[in-house]
């Protein structure tokens, strides 16, 4: 298993924010994004860089071959996936 370092999220722009590209439910919204690339697993991924931010972390879904999400965020190497 290679290790992946995840890249710093981004602020979402006005326009996105404007657009709600930034709702995560119907009553939250992320700050920051990253878009993870197929097959790597978030080893400690990044929570917000402000008291009470959030990341959205987006993962591509192979339909052909399903893997739920979650099991690509890890906090060790060792044990289980997700939360």
């Amino acid at each position: 298993l290679q290790k992946y370092n995840a890249p710093p999220s981004q602020l979402f722009s006005a326009e996105d924010i404007l657009l709600k590209k930034n709702q995560v439910t119907r009553k939250s919204y992320a700050d920051s994004f990253i878009y993870h690339p197929t097959g790597v697993i978030v080893e400690f991924p990044e929570a917000g860089a402000v008291l009470k931010g959030s990341v959205a972390h987006f993962f591509p879904v192979n339909s052909e071959n399903y893997i739920d999400p979650k099991e690509n965020i890890q906090y060790s190497l060792g044990g289980q996936h997700g939360g």
